[in-house]
């Protein structure tokens, strides 16, 4: 297998390349080769880590639906709507009796309506742990809120669209636009927030760019670690000594996905994002850097705004589970708007 001792060290690369989608294993390394961190790649090494990230956010992967709502003592029902190209797409109703307040969920790439079985192989290398998002729906349920949650193209029991090809949120938008006409038809007076992560962030926002019209009605959202791809190339690739890296991961992943990297980037669709907004992100994140929350908060042209910064970790997957953890700060957000 290709040569992953990198200038990144074992856990970057690692926490890189999986949050990417990808999976990783590492040959045996002794303890010096690993503080080696200012190491200069081959042309091997560079080319393999390249190839790795791109591949990884080209293709989306399912993971189990490893828990349901009545596990939690939550009444549910299985739902499927179209996505806005007809593309098919799983989901769950969780009604509150005699509420007219509506959340839709969606999810980050590898995850679904339930979350993500980090705590089993071979998905541990986030973290270790599992991220159950049932677990805030309940939260939200309790503090009176219906719920609609659903799986992603590619994703859970959602059909696939472009085969196993994920864009990112360039093409995943349409899911986001049928999920908001689905909830409409089905409570057509319903005060509804969006709850949108990472890749379903993404997804959101291009969604929002495209076709306002479809989001005249909504009071507001939580943008959970939205993602654009400069840093991120930054992080992975320039920090460590690639020359020429947008162009060349860019080669790379129009090879496997047809895409660029502009196409799914968050910060450049921020200023479409006219409902109030929360934004999240772990601050220390390994695959990211701060400045990408701070300029997607920064353009948010509603002045009803809110940067909360998840510290003391730089596992990118505890953002995803914070909610679940700490519920009240998202609860009180869509309390306060919806």
């Amino acid at each position: 297998m290709p040569d992953t001792n990198l200038n990144l060290s074992r856990r970057e690369f690692s926490a890189l390349a999986l949050a990417a989608g990808a999976s990783v294993a590492f040959p045996a390394q002794s303890h010096s080769e690993s503080e080696k961190s200012h190491a200069m790649m081959t042309p091997y090494q560079e080319s393999a880590l390249i190839d790795q990230i791109a591949k990884g956010v080209s293709y989306s992967f399912r993971t189990p639906i490893l828990r349901r709502p009545s596990d939690y003592g939550l009444e549910y029902e299985d739902v499927f709507f179209p996505a806005m190209d007809g593309v098919m797409l799983d989901g769950w109703f969780i009604p509150r009796e005699g509420s007219d307040k509506l959340i839709i969920c969606n999810h980050f790439i590898g995850a679904n309506r339930y979350g993500y079985a980090g705590h089993l192989e071979p998905w541990t290398g986030n973290g270790g742990f599992e991220v159950n998002f049932i677990e805030a729906y309940k939260a939200l349920h309790e503090a009176g809120f219906n719920i609609l949650t659903y799986d992603l193209r590619g994703h859970g029991h959602s059909a696939d669209g472009a085969g196993s090809i994920t864009g990112v949120g360039a093409i995943e938008w349409r899911d986001v636009i049928g999920s908001v006409r689905y909830a409409k038809a089905r409570m057509p007076n319903a005060k509804v927030g969006l709850h949108s992560l990472c890749m379903g962030c993404n997804s959101t926002f291009i969604a929002m760019e495209k076709h306002p019209e479809e989001f005249a009605h909504i009071k507001c959202m939580i943008a959970l670690q939205p993602l654009s791809a400069a840093p991120f190339i930054e992080r992975a690739l320039i920090d460590n000594g690639v020359e020429n890296a947008v162009e060349k991961f860019n080669e790379r992943y129009a090879y496997y996905s047809s895409f660029r990297h502009t196409d799914s980037n968050a910060i450049a669709r921020a200023h479409a994002v006219t409902v109030p907004t929360m934004v999240v992100q772990v601050k220390d994140d390994m695959t990211t850097k701060p400045s990408d929350a701070q300029g997607i908060y920064d353009k948010l042209p509603n002045a009803d705004k809110k940067l909360l910064w998840i510290e003391g970790t730089p596992v990118r997957y505890e953002g995803y589970r914070y909610f679940s953890q700490k519920p009240q700060e998202m609860v009180d957000w869509f309390s306060g708007r919806v």
